[in-house]
């Protein structure tokens, strides 16, 4: 039931410095003449995790046959998905005279007793959680009356919840030809639209739903959700604006504003936003782990490290959350403690090149050559490609006294990426003069 999105894990800003600038080369050399005061050649940015809440397709929950009911579309705080509920509708048996009107005008022909049966077992059946089969029902419905609105709605909805999204479309359409003026209908075809990665069709379906309705919060929160995704992060706010305006206590809405004001690089709105957040659910775990980000991106490290331990008190798995922490440990010279945030980053994601290289920097500041070079040749598992790791095993077998090996790093790094060459080589010399005067003393 719930949708994948397009995968808006949006964000996973995982951005490690790879570099080899000159800049670098004058940071590595000061590593290599600093006597036992190792430094970190480079800064890692904090990986991100910036996904949009608040996003996702609830189950059909609440459906009655019996009365009329337009779903309320619970807002779910699903991490990553890009859609909130779509609405539901029932067929009223007991209707009232005003609501029979309506039906009447918005189907011209009365509807078969058939019709209105099939469509109620369709709705059981969808409840019960068996989609396919009340499509077959959905389909009866039609095939008796063409023009029954409430059978493509629904039907839309249960090829939705089986991830038939361009089936769903088809029908949603089917429904505005009947009704152009249905706001629960652009909003569903627009989140169909989303999870086809049909953005430009799904803003204006929210666009035409908030014309509609205005007043309805998920519409100004998928159409933000979209704005964020295409970087248009000043709309975005103004979507959440108007979200919150409605709904004051939306801890998600908070949460995705601050997430856009983070991505805007204001760290103070977005800290704000995120302690708005924090106060209305204190169990928002993403939100501990942005504001971790924006404390860090602030320098200020000691916080971040106590949001990255919150979240991590809250999704013990969190892998991103240590590897995070650990970042922040190495920049407060708690290497010891980073090396194990490292390690548990590790251990829950092994596929993960980032945790070990920055496990082996703590190592090389330690001067446990042994264990860095162990973490470097990991990373040089994962991406054989990626002249870096070379680099600094070679630096720590020529503090081994290993030169034929780090000679043999060297001219990898060099093979893969032949512009690093002279940049590095004035650092292959600092390395070899370190481990000779460290011999002498």
């Amino acid at each position: 039931m719930v949708p994948k999105s397009p995968d808006l894990r949006l964000w996973l800003f995982r951005r490690v410095a790879r570099v080899l600038s000159q800049k670098f080369v004058q940071k590595v050399q000061l590593i290599l003449t600093a006597g036992s005061e190792l430094k970190s050649p480079f800064d890692p940015f904090f990986q991100r995790r910036n996904f949009l809440r608040g996003l996702q397709t609830p189950p059909f929950d609440g459906l009655r046959a019996g009365f009329w009911k337009r779903g309320e579309g619970e807002i779910f705080g699903g991490n990553s998905s890009v859609l909130l509920g779509h609405h539901t509708r029932v067929l009223s048996k007991q209707a009232s005279c005003v609501t029979a009107l309506f039906l009447f005008l918005v189907t011209p022909f009365a509807w078969s007793g058939q019709a209105e049966d099939a469509l109620n077992e369709g709705l059981k059946l969808h409840e019960a959680g068996k989609p396919k089969e009340a499509i077959q029902e959905y389909d009866r419905a039609i095939k008796a009356n063409p023009k029954l609105v409430e059978a493509y709605f629904n039907r839309g909805n249960a090829h939705y919840d089986l991830g038939e999204n361009q089936q769903a479309v088809n029908d949603y359409s089917q429904v505005l030809r009947l009704n152009p003026k249905d706001a629960e209908t652009f909003y569903n075809r627009g989140n169909a639209y989303r999870r086809l990665k049909k953005d430009d069709l799904a803003l204006k379906d929210y666009t035409a739903a908030i014309k509609l309705s205005p007043d309805d919060a998920r519409n100004y929160i998928n159409r933000g959700s979209i704005y964020f995704d295409g970087k248009r992060y000043e709309a975005a706010v103004k979507d959440y604006d108007e979200a919150l305006r409605i709904n004051p206590k939306d801890a998600n809405s908070y949460y995705n504003r601050g997430n856009s004001y983070l991505a805007m690089d204001k760290k103070d709105e977005a800290i704000n936003d995120f302690n708005e957040a924090i106060i209305l659910d204190s169990k928002l775990a993403d939100a501990y782990y942005n504001r971790g980000i924006a404390y860090a991106d602030l320098g200020d490290q000691e916080k971040a490290i106590a949001d990255f331990s919150k979240t991590i008190d809250l999704q013990p798995k969190n892998a991103n959350a240590y590897y995070n922490r650990g970042l922040a440990q190495a920049k407060t010279a708690n290497l010891e403690a980073a090396v194990d945030d490292y390690s548990e980053a590790t251990r829950l994601n092994p596929k993960d090149p980032e945790a070990p290289f920055n496990r082996g920097l703590a190592y090389l500041r330690l001067e446990k050559f042994d264990y860095a070079a162990r973490d470097f040749s990991e990373v040089i598992r994962i991406q054989p490609r990626n002249p870096d790791p070379y680099v600094y095993r070679g630096i720590i077998r020529v503090y081994q006294g290993k030169d034929k090996e780090a000679e043999a790093d060297f001219q990898k790094a060099y093979q893969i990426d032949p512009a690093i060459k002279k940049k590095i080589q004035p650092l292959v010399e600092a390395a070899k003069a370190r481990a000779k005067q460290k011999l002498t003393e």
